[in-house]
This record gives structure tokens, C-alpha cells and sequence, in this order.
């Protein structure tokens, strides 16, 4: 297989795995309906360097790492699952206060500098993660490759992600209900917290 076919098929595979629900998408569309933009960003930003990290991570060889200390791999799963699981209990609290608070709570749920934090956190909380990209380079053949092209299929990845969150962020800012308070905003941001604990609880069940 040439590098450019190589690169094509990682692309293909990697734009199924970026639309593929997941923790990021779930921690990405919370903080889309209730805090602002810089914020909604900020945690884009985070999921695609953690993207990043976890392809050089996959293209240098460091799953056998989780292999010989699977303590660590589990300790990750689950400070990364129950970090999820607080950030969706804080939006369905926040979500479910009584209309006296409704200003109080209108406040945004994360400031930028939270919202990045936040976002590594759970980008990197899933060990789960190196394991997947380990097996789409070897699928793909791409570890086989010059460093140069393993890279630019790196840079593929971080640049298909990047485009995702973008694109989703700036569809998601134009829907009436992200722009303003309301019945629905709540709603959402109940459900999308329930999500949040659902894929929280997983990470930490799954070993």
C-alpha cells in the first residue's frame, strides 16, 4: 500500500471514529448548551491535543506500556470515568434549579481556562483511546511507515478532528435554545448530563 493510500484509509476510518458518540462529543455538546463559545472551544482545543498526544502516543509504540502496567491504565479509566460522571451530575443539578435561581444559574458552567482543563482530562481519561489508534495504525499499516508519513497521518487525525468540533460547535451556537435559556436548553442539558454519567459509569465498570 503507497503512503497516500495509506493516509486515505486512515482518513476514512478516523472520520467514522470522530462521528462516532463518545465522551468527548458528550463533554463538547455540554458545555455547547451552557456556556459560551470561548468555553465551547477551549474544549475543542483540549479533545484534539489529546487526539494529538494519543496518535504520537500510537505511532511511537507506547501501548505496551498499558500492557506491562495495567494498574496504571486502570487508575486512568477511572479518574477519567468519574470525572465524566461529576462534570454530567453538575449540568443536571444545574439544569434542574428552581426558577428563582434561573439567573444565578444562566451563569457560564465553565470558563475557558476550566473548560480546557476539563477537556484533557477527559480526552485523556480513556486508555481505551491508545488502544483503538494502536489497532487503526497497525489495521492501516501505517506504524510500517517512514516517521514522516506516521506524522502525517497524526496530522490527519488532528486536523479532521479539529474541522469536526468546529463545524459542530458553530451548527450547534445557531439553534435557538443554545443561544438563550429555556425549557429546552434545560432538557437537553439534563439528558446530555444522564449521558455523561452513563458514559462516566461505563469507563469506570469496564475493565
Amino acid at each position: 500500500m503507497s503512503p497516500a493510500d495509506t493516509l486515505l484509509v486512515l482518513a476514512g476510518l478516523w472520520l467514522i471514529a470522530v462521528i462516532t458518540p463518545g465522551p468527548n462529543m458528550v463533554l463538547f455538546m455540554a458545555v455547547g448548551l451552557s456556556s459560551p463559545p470561548a468555553s465551547m472551544f477551549a474544549v475543542a482545543a483540549a479533545i484534539v491535543l489529546g487526539t494529538c498526544l494519543w496518535g504520537l502516543a500510537g505511532l511511537l509504540g507506547l501501548f505496551w506500556l498499558f500492557e506491562l502496567f495495567p494498574a496504571a491504565a486502570v487508575a486512568v479509566k477511572l479518574a477519567g470515568g468519574l470525572y465524566l460522571a461529576w462534570m454530567g451530575l453538575g449540568l443536571i443539578r444545574r439544569n434542574v434549579s428552581p426558577p428563582a435561581e434561573t439567573a444565578r444559574a444562566s451563569a457560564p458552567m465553565l470558563t475557558p481556562r476550566r473548560a480546557f482543563l476539563t477537556g484533557i482530562a477527559t480526552a485523556l481519561g480513556n486508555p481505551k483511546s491508545l488502544v483503538f489508534v494502536s489497532s487503526l495504525f497497525a489495521v492501516t499499516h501505517l506504524a510500517e511507515q517512514p516517521i514522516g508519513i506516521g506524522l502525517a497521518g497524526v496530522g490527519v487525525m488532528v486536523a479532521m478532528s479539529a474541522a469536526y468540533y468546529v463545524l459542530l460547535g458553530l451548527a450547534l451556537k445557531t439553534l435557538p435554545f443554545a443561544r438563550r435559556p429555556g425549557r429546552l436548553s434545560r432538557a437537553l442539558g439534563i439528558g446530555t448530563g444522564a449521558v455523561m454519567i452513563a458514559y462516566g459509569g461505563k469507563m469506570v465498570w469496564e475493565r
